[in-house]
């Protein structure tokens, strides 16, 4: 079951250790008011392909439509893992150049 969300995605980070390749994004959401011990944005970090880094690079941040599947994380706590990530608006600085 994959979910799908719509959010701004701040950063995209890889890595390659040992042959191990891998990436994460981080992406933020509107604070929806329901916790009051929150202040400021939602930040939610998710696993990646090494490639999603090369994808987003010239874009970033920008808001995203970020489609992910649930995985088991550290802590038998739910984690997400990044199927697929598009920007659905361009950054603000290339908006203003157009």
């Amino acid at each position: 079951m994959n979910v799908e969300m719509v959010g701004d995605v701040i950063q995209a980070k890889r890595y390659n250790m040992d042959g191990n390749r891998g990436g994460s994004i981080l992406m933020t959401q509107s604070n929806d008011g329901s916790n009051d011990d929150l202040a400021g944005l939602e930040v939610m970090k998710m696993t990646a392909d090494y490639e999603v880094v090369d994808k987003l690079r010239a874009s970033l941040p920008c808001k995203c439509k970020v489609v992910a599947r649930p995985v088991a994380g550290a802590g038998q706590k739910m984690a997400f893992k990044v199927v697929s990530v598009e920007p659905v608006q361009r950054p603000a600085q290339q908006q203003a150049k157009a």
